[in-house]
């Protein structure tokens, strides 16, 4: 397997803004459980214990938890949370579309960080690739062949709405094939300009990559191979005041529906009209020029501003995290209409389906735990502890390998030391701690 060594040459990265989660303190249970940890694991740290499943198949989900740079690894059959360890390293929105399911063999995870993506082996949680944007905020997605990641770089709401020098602004593909001599390297990039590319999600066959773009008021249909843009559809009109502000989006398994999430408001740190949000649910039979269908608003029982969703294997239904009310709200697909408001008991931005593709983990940042939502209850069935502000999440069937050095690193971060590096995600203001 030819894997690129990372570039360790010192590079500046933009900085991004967050809220940092040790500022009300450390909470006591945590400190007690994490100095038993600390205990137990610098007991074993000599001979460097492997977990007993370390490298194995088995069901998994990784938690990325943005407050301390730790891990949560959690058995994705029996929803325990099984350790948190210490990786310097995290990421928002992690590309768990695909290569994350129960018959993949993949065992790279590409994770979003400020400035570029980084590739970590699933199974040493070692880094083995990094690509440098030049841009703070990157979303990453995997080809559903395995071959190739798609990032869009340089998009989020909080972008200056009228910049005197605007920013290039791009899509960039990587070699995503753990075997290729050019794993990691940039295969192809297009320039946008000052677009606000500020996610991409791929339909099944991987041929189209739709990316929404916040500055532009459009979705980009970009083909993979050659890489190209084939079409730029008008986001449409707003539902208020303001623009549409798409900016994330998520394709069906099937390739059936595209949901768009819009800012519904103004673009800007301080925007004069508030950001409502809204959900529009996309027809993709024709790959090259989507329509949308439906949006969903407040009037239609939106309960909050939604960040980004997951849809489930059999397009029934869609899930929004909606941060702002304490809530996943799922949507009905076929009737297009909301179905429930879960409450989570916290903020959430994103999630991740278990490699079956059953249930759904969603890190709740403000709680420092994982809530379970199964896919046929459509409800929370179980909530599990994780590290400090997690915040992105990926399933897989890769169980990572860790010894006791990181297991007592991962404990010391948990009680607010400093340990190792800490690098920076992007991710919204006050939603996620970002360095």
């Amino acid at each position: 397997m030819s894997r690129r060594e990372p570039d360790r040459s010192d590079r500046e990265r933009p900085r991004a803004r967050g809220s940092n989660p040790f500022a009300r303190g450390v909470d006591r249970r945590r400190v007690l459980r994490s100095s038993a940890t600390v205990g137990a694991a610098a007991a074993l740290s000599g001979c460097g214990a492997p977990t007993a499943a370390g490298g194995e198949r088995a069901p998994t989900v990784s938690v990325f938890n943005n407050g301390d740079r730790t891990v949560t690894i959690v058995d994705a059959e029996t929803d325990e949370a099984l350790e948190t360890v210490h990786i310097g390293t995290t990421a928002s929105f992690p590309a768990n579309q695909y290569g994350t399911g129960a018959e993949s063999t993949y065992d790279i995870c590409w994770l979003n960080v400020d400035g570029g993506v980084r590739a970590l082996d699933a199974r040493t949680l070692e880094e083995v690739a990094d690509v440098e944007t030049g841009l703070g905020p990157n979303y990453p997605n995997l080809t559903p062949d395995e071959r190739h990641l798609v990032v869009a770089a340089g998009g989020t709401l909080t972008l200056d709405p009228d910049p005197a020098e605007p920013e290039e602004h791009r899509l960039v593909r990587v070699d995503a094939d753990p075997e290729s001599e050019t794993f990691g390297e940039v295969t192809a990039e297009l320039e946008v300009g000052y677009t606000g590319p500020c996610d991409v999600t791929l339909g099944p066959d991987g041929e189209y990559a739709y990316v929404a773009d916040v500055a532009n008021e459009t979705l980009s249909v970009v083909r993979v191979d050659p890489f190209e843009i084939v079409a730029r559809i008008d986001a449409g009109d707003p539902v208020g005041e303001g623009d549409v502000l798409p900016f994330m989006c998520t394709a069906s398994f099937d390739g059936a529906y595209l949901l768009v999430e819009n800012g519904e408001g103004d673009l800007g740190p301080d925007p004069d009209v508030p950001r409502e949000g809204s959900a529009g649910i996309w027809d993709l039979s024709d790959p090259e020029e989507p329509v949308e269908r439906e949006r969903l608003t407040r009037e239609d029982g939106l309960p909050a501003l939604p960040i980004t969703s997951e849809i489930d294997p059999d397009s029934e239904a869609a899930y929004l995290f909606t941060p702002d009310a304490d809530a996943v709200t799922v949507l009905d697909l076929e009737e297009r209409a909301v179905d429930r408001v879960l409450d989570v008991g916290g903020s959430s931005i994103s999630g991740a389906w278990g490699p079956h593709r059953e249930k759904l983990y969603v890190p709740i940042q403000t709680e420092n735990r994982v809530a379970v939502i199964d896919h046929a209850e459509r409800d929370v069935v179980a909530t599990l502890e994780a590290g400090e502000s997690p915040t992105g999440a990926v399933g897989g069937m890769v169980r990572p390998e860790t010894d006791a050095l990181e297991r007592v690193r991962g404990s010391l971060a948990s009680l607010g030391l400093a340990v190792g590096s800490r690098e920076p995600t992007f991710c919204p203001d006050d939603h996620c701690y970002c360095g």
